[in-house]
């Protein structure tokens, strides 16, 4: 420890006396540590982490695999009765619990704003271990009766930013979507729900679904599948012997179920089917959510290409410590003549190299700070209530903190052994440069050509992925986006009658369309581009299916004008009229790829279809016209079938998107449309108002996300890169200085001295991109199921541009030490002689 000490002392004597090599080197550092810690502290948080509960590791998810006959809410979902079931009659689990998310309208007092929030079950936070921090939680007791349980337990979060930690809070009334419910406690600090990233602000009782989820009729439904069901595993059950042990109860409900009247019409295929289904079980330790499985392909691509950002850095800091070895020779060779031992040696080169990665690590904390934030901004507008920090935690520090301490032994070691094995008596006659700079040339020109070879990899990598941003941002998606607003809202949520709220529709679009520099205005059940899609089955008149077939197209429920305000065009047959009422015969409209698929010639107007596949479905619904074909859900997806039904025909309505086409920029409408709303009802949140073309970027953040940070990562990458070749000529020059003057003295001229250094940049230019293509070629076939429409796995002008893009800026960065080396004059080299 004496020893240490004085080390670090002399650490930093020495660097003060260097503060250029000590700036490059940390701030190397800081970069490749600070882009994979902010990187990290995201998949931390979206991938990794367990959720908050007790021993998270015997949670798990049930959900059944197979050919369902019914409808499905959400992923992972189970019928209500099914979980029942499984809970009541199971032999693995020591309990189970179910829940179901839903983003409710929370009136407190006169204020009303829309919050994440879960149905649960009473048995929901004593399976998970859930403490309160004030009050109570459920029980199974708050479970037990539908409707007789108007209840609320408020997240610590929400108690805090809403009712600044108010101790009073239990017993108080507020309303969810317009029923009122009593607040009994708060649970524990930290616990936010099952969905990571998803915070919820409040639970209420399963019982309370259709009080608090207006016109919800699926509760004990057993061909609706919603709630996602969990189980906490017996001591001694593994996952394997509970999916083993579940299966014969679950066949033996599907079989009940399947004599059921619900099962009446349908055909023995789909029985067949249905009676194949087996029952899985999953980890349930991080939650159910999307996030995981949106965000975790992208990030594990940035994760590594962060990783080959940080061995540049890590190359060059040990590129600097062996050039900064090899000045020290003389020094290093008088301590050891006077008695120094090899391993305080290396000892006193290890502490400067760990001290420096330290001061790097450091560095590195404040970039992540500010690189998570820009991370968090590629996260669309919707999410701004997810509960992603950006702030390092303390498994974050701990991240940071090893990463520097391995990056300072993995690449200080080879440089301290390297330079404590000099041979005295010619390094002290000054004839270093003869006797040890072939083996830390050799070792710095192998440290140049690697990171040639990473810095070709990520910039090959970048150009894919902007070919693919661009690829996608190229498809038309069957509507105009130039122009165009979207926001949701719910009337139903505050308590209106689906009369009432068809009523309240009307007038919106009446109003909306009023506006100066609106052109058209219409509503639609389905938002574009976020993702999502309503399936329904259909039955066509006079078409009969294969066995097997499925006619599943995607379903849109959508007011008269939609097609207008979206920049859609009716190819044949008419548009929904106001005639198109609740009274009126019901009407669809298909789009063409649906016409083609169905109809000869496309003719699918005045056919008639119905939905639902059991024999026997009527088919009452006329199809009036045929709009073109669009990709409402992703880009990326093929032209799905398409039915529009009419709104206006609907006697059940809930949330809608509402379109406004404006005639000018559409963001300085956006204040009128927030009036118009408030004047409809003051007490109506007004949902995700964002120009189509926001939405259109948000749906590709994926590729947004992964281009952009490839593309600034790959920079960085290079520009370390070109600063290591740069720095292992110019000290190449330097060492060679004497036989360079020589050379000129003996007639070489400028030219063949600066070929003579050129050479050498391009054997490391060479040798580095020969190594880097083939990577290069293993990279983009991991990497394919992130690329749109690039050909196989290889694009050749992407890799030969980038090639040629590394290869001149290298050269450059050569071409200025050759050039200062062609500059010498020989009498004054060889004077030292």
């Amino acid at each position: 420890m004496r020893h240490l000490a004085q080390d670090l002392r002399f650490a930093v004597r020495s660097f003060r006396r260097a503060p250029v090599f000590t700036a490059v080197a940390i701030l190397s550092l800081a970069l490749g540590i600070g882009a994979n810690t902010a990187i990290f502290t995201l998949i931390d948080q979206l991938i990794l982490r367990l959720l908050p509960i007790q021993d998270p590791a015997r949670v798990v998810i049930l959900a059944g695999r197979g050919r369902h006959y019914g409808g499905n809410n959400g992923r992972n979902a189970l019928a209500y009765p099914m979980y029942q079931d499984l809970r009541d009659r199971n032999p693995v689990f020591s309990g189970m619990m179910c829940r179901y998310r839903l983003s409710p309208t929370v009136t407190i007092g006169a204020h009303s704003e829309v919050i994440g929030g879960e149905l649960v079950s009473g048995n929901y936070f004593p399976l998970l271990g859930i403490r309160p921090a004030i009050g109570r939680l459920f029980t199974a007791g708050d479970d037990l009766h539908a409707g007789e349980h108007p209840y609320a337990v408020l997240s610590y979060a929400f108690w805090q930013a809403r009712f600044a930690g108010d101790p009073q809070i239990p017993g108080q009334t507020i309303r969810v979507n317009n029923y009122p419910v009593t607040i009994v406690g708060v649970s524990q600090r930290g616990f936010d729900g099952l969905e990571p990233g998803l915070p919820a602000g409040i639970f209420v009782p399963m019982a309370m679904a259709a009080a608090v989820r207006p016109g919800f009729t699926e509760m004990f439904d057993r061909r609706q599948r919603w709630v996602n069901v969990y189980g906490r595993l017996k001591p001694g059950v593994g996952m394997e012997q509970a999916k083993a042990g579940l299966q014969p109860l679950f066949h033996q409900i599907i079989e009940m179920e399947v004599r059921q009247p619900a099962f009446r019409n349908a055909t023995s295929y789909d029985k067949e089917q249905f009676l194949r289904m087996w029952l899985n079980v999953m980890p349930g330790s991080q939650g159910n959510t999307n996030l995981r499985r949106q965000y975790q392909t992208p990030l594990l691509v940035l994760m590594a290409v962060v990783g080959l950002v940080l061995l540049i850095a890590c190359a060059n800091m040990a590129g600097l410590l062996t050039a900064r070895a090899a000045a020290r020779q003389k020094e290093i060779a008088i301590r050891l003549a006077m008695g120094s031992s090899r391993g305080l040696m290396i000892q006193q080169l290890l502490t400067e190299s760990v001290l420096l990665a330290a001061a790097g690590g450091a560095a590195g904390i404040g970039l992540a700070m500010v690189m998570a934030k820009g991370l968090l901004g590629f996260l669309p507008t919707a999410l701004t209530g997810y509960n992603i920090r950006s702030t390092p935690d303390l498994p974050m520090l701990a991240f940071t903190s090893g990463l520097a301490l391995v990056t300072g032994i993995a690449f200080g070691l080879a440089p301290a052994l390297q330079s404590t094995r000099p041979d005295i008596a010619p390094t002290l006659k000054d004839q270093a440069g003869n006797i040890m700079g072939g083996a830390q040339v050799g070792f710095r020109k192998a440290l140049v050509a690697s990171q040639v070879a990473l810095s070709l990899l990520l910039l090959i990598g970048a150009g894919l992925f902007i070919r693919s941003l661009a690829n996608l941002r190229s498809i038309d998606p069957g509507f105009q986006t130039a122009n165009l607003i979207q926001f949701a809202v719910s009337p139903r949520s505050i308590g209106y009658t689906s009369a009432q709220t068809q009523e309240f529709y009307k007038r919106l679009r009446q109003r909306l369309e009023t506006l100066p520099g609106v052109r058209a205005a219409g509503l639609s059940q389905m938002t574009a581009l976020n993702g999502n899609e309503w399936d329904n089955s259909v039955t066509i008149e006079g078409y009969q299916p294969k066995r097997g077939e499925d006619i599943d197209p995607h379903r849109n429920d959508v007011t008269g004008g939609y097609f207008d305000a979206v920049g859609m065009h009716i190819l044949a047959g008419r548009d929904f009229s106001v005639r198109d009422d609740l009274g009126a015969p019901p009407v669809a409209i298909v789009n063409a790829r649906f016409a083609r698929r169905y109809f000869a010639d496309g003719a699918a107007v005045g056919h008639r279809i119905g939905f639902g596949s059991d024999p026997g479905t009527p088919t009452n619904i006329e199809i009036v016209g045929v709009v073109n074909d669009t990709r409402y859900e992703s880009l990326r997806d093929e032209i799905p079938l398409e039915v529009y039904t009419c709104s206006a025909q609907r006697s059940f309505i809930d949330q809608r998107t509402a379109y406004v086409r404006t005639l000018h920029d559409p963001e300085s409408a956006f204040a009128a449309i927030r009036a118009t709303v408030h004047e409809l009802d003051a007490n109506l949140p007004i949902l995700n108002l964002k120009t189509v073309d926001r939405q259109l970027d948000e749906s590709l953040i994926n590729e947004r996300l992964i281009a952009t940070l490839s593309s600034v990562f790959g920079a960085l990458a290079t520009a370390l890169a070109i600063l290591g070749l740069y720095g292992v000529m110019s000290y190449m020059v330097t060492r060679r200085s004497r036989e360079i003057g020589i050379r000129m003295a003996l007639g070489a001229g400028s030219r063949s001295v600066l070929w003579l250094v050129m050479q050498e940049v391009l054997v490391l230019v060479v040798a580095g991109i020969v190594v880097g293509l083939p990577a290069a070629y293993g990279l983009t076939r991991v990497v394919q199921s992130q690329l749109y429409e690039i050909a196989g796995s290889t694009d050749l002008v992407t890799m030969g541009l980038s090639s040629l893009l590394l290869a001149g800026v290298a050269l450059f960065a050569g071409f200025v030490p050759a050039r200062r080396a062609a500059s010498y004059d020989p009498v004054r080299v060889l004077r030292y002689e």
